[in-house]
C-alpha cells in the first residue's frame, strides 16, 4: 500500500512539473511572437542588422554587428562597442561583436586590466 501511495505521489508531482515546463514554453513562444510583430524588419535590414534571438529566452531583436567585433583589445577606446573578456582574463580580451554580447558572464577590460565582472541576461 505504501508503495502504491508513493507511486501516486510521484506521478502527481511529476505531472505538475511537466505542466509548468509546458506552460513556460508556451508563454515564451507567445512572448517571442509578440515582440517579433513589433520589430520593423525592413528597418533592421537597412541598418545592416538581422533578427536574432537574444538572452536566455531567445527574444527576437535587431542585432547589428560591429566591424571590429572579435578583435583583440586593451580598452573600450579600441572598439566600436566595449572591450571585454568572456573568459575573465585580460589576456583574452576582445571587442564585443554586438551589443548583445553583453548577455552571460564577462569581465570589462580597461587599460589591459580587468575592470569589473558581471553576469547579465
Amino acid at each position: 500500500m505504501k508503495l502504491l501511495l508513493l507511486a501516486l505521489h510521484l506521478m502527481l508531482f511529476s505531472g505538475c512539473a511537466a505542466y509548468d515546463d509546458w506552460k513556460m514554453d508556451n508563454d515564451v513562444k507567445k512572448m517571442r511572437a509578440e515582440v517579433l510583430k513589433k520589430i520593423d524588419v525592413d528597418a533592421c535590414k537597412r541598418s545592416g542588422g538581422k533578427i536574432e534571438g537574444v538572452g536566455i529566452f531567445g527574444i527576437p531583436s535587431c542585432v547589428v554587428y560591429y566591424q571590429d567585433g572579435g578583435k583583440p583589445c586593451r580598452s573600450d577606446s579600441d572598439c566600436e562597442g566595449i572591450c571585454f573578456s568572456p573568459e575573465n582574463t585580460a589576456a583574452t580580451a576582445i571587442c564585443e561583436r554586438s551589443e548583445h554580447d553583453r548577455f552571460g558572464c564577462y569581465s570589462a577590460v580597461e587599460n589591459g586590466e580587468l575592470h569589473y565582472s558581471i553576469c547579465a541576461d
